[in-house]
């Protein structure tokens, strides 16, 4: 799996992190400053997968969300198995 994450604010990108590894991901979501009122990108990549026709497609799931705690109800459900 990989994770991604892009803050921005007014347009303007504050931090932008791609990464596989799942312990510095949830380091960097939780030092996110939610008093600066952030819009947050998260997309959790899967890998490839075949689709209907066959062909080799990047499957993911991803949002953008303005408060802490739907960005964690979405990270949980991406990330449950």
């Amino acid at each position: 799996m990989n994770y991604s994450v892009v803050v921005s604010k007014s347009d303007k990108t504050l931090q932008k992190v791609r990464t596989h590894s799942l312990r510095r991901f949830l380091k960097i979501l939780r030092t996110i400053n939610w008093k600066n009122s952030p819009s947050v990108y998260l997309r959790v990549s899967y890998g490839k997968q075949k689709d209907y026709a066959g062909k080799l497609i990047n499957f993911y799931n991803d949002g953008v969300y303005d408060n802490k705690s739907d960005l964690w109800q979405a990270f949980n459900a991406f990330t449950e198995k």
